[in-house]
Order: structure tokens, then sequence, then C-alpha cells
């Protein structure tokens, strides 16, 4: 040894002790650096089986699904919803037509022109005769009419012909 160099006795129990500690260390293969290796080997394996169940229900959604696109799925609905604006085009104009007969119907009879003259019926008196129940008198009025009242209109029903034209009243 260097005699320059400081030394200190110890027993020889000591000794022994840190004998059997660094015997322990060098048994102990695992560093710290293995553990993380460890640590990150089963983190990619559980990553591994968390990927694979994501990919079995995507593919389990698409199967309940038909495979079906967004588009794919929308386009009954969209045909439905042009249907239906055609149909309130339809509607729209109809009323609109309506509304240009009545018009010009109003406009011709402000004008003084026969309603006659048009093919229009014209309203009868102010107010109708009251109907009679009961049987026919000698001389009275005849049995109640059948149908609506007077100015009321006809339904239509499905099967039966259609009701027979109004009488044409003329006036003088």
């Amino acid at each position: 040894m260097d005699e320059g160099e400081e030394y200190e006795i110890l027993p020889e129990k000591d000794i022994q002790d840190l004998k059997e500690e660094l015997r322990k260390l060098k048994e102990f293969e695992i560093t710290p650096s293995k553990k993380m290796q460890v640590s990150l080997v089963e983190l990619n394996t559980k990553l591994d089986k968390l990927l694979s169940i994501f990919e079995e229900a995507t593919t389990a959604l698409q199967l309940e699904e038909g495979g079906l696109s967004f588009k794919d799925k929308m386009r009954p609905l969209a045909e439905k919803m042009n249907k239906i604006l055609e149909q309130n085009s339809e509607i729209a104009q109809g009323i609109v037509a309506v509304a240009d007969l009545v018009r010009d119907l109003r406009e011709d009879l402000g004008k003084g022109v026969t309603v006659k003259e048009q093919g229009f019926e014209t309203p009868g008196p102010a107010t109708p005769p009251a109907p009679t129940f009961g049987p026919p008198q000698m001389g009275g009025p005849g049995p109640m009419p059948m149908g609506p009242p007077p100015g009321m209109p006809r339904m239509m029903v499905p099967g039966m012909p259609p009701p027979p034209p109004p009488r044409r009243r003329r006036f003088l």
C-alpha cells in the first residue's frame, strides 16, 4: 500500500456485513433501467389489447348499420323532404288560382256582369223559406227537400255519384 494513504481498521463483523450486502446487490439483476423496460413492454401489450377491442367494436358497429355511410342514411330523408316541398308548391299554386278566381268573380259582380254569363249560380234570396215538416198539406208546399240546407255544400262520399247540378235562378 501507499504510505501516504490513510486507512482505518474495522472489525471483521462490519466487513462481513458489507460483503453480504454487496453480494445481494450483485444478485439483484433488474436495474432501474431494466424495470422501466419491463414496464414499457407491459404497457405495449396492454395498448395492443385495447386497440384490438376498438377494432372489434368498429367492425361490429359497421355490421349493425349495414355499412351505410352518413350520406346513404340521409338519402331517404332528403327524398321525403323534396316530395313535401313539391306538394307544398302545388298547394300554394292551387291557393293562388282559387284566390284569382274569387277576385275575378268579385270584380265581375262589381261591374254588373250577371253570374249566369260566367256559368255560376247566383245566391238565392236573403232569407230562404223555412222548411216544413210533416205530410204535405193540400195546396201547401211539398215534402221537405232532401240534402243539405241551401247555401251549404254537399259532402262528397267516395263511391257515390256526384250531386245534380244546382238549379239556376233568373233575376229580372
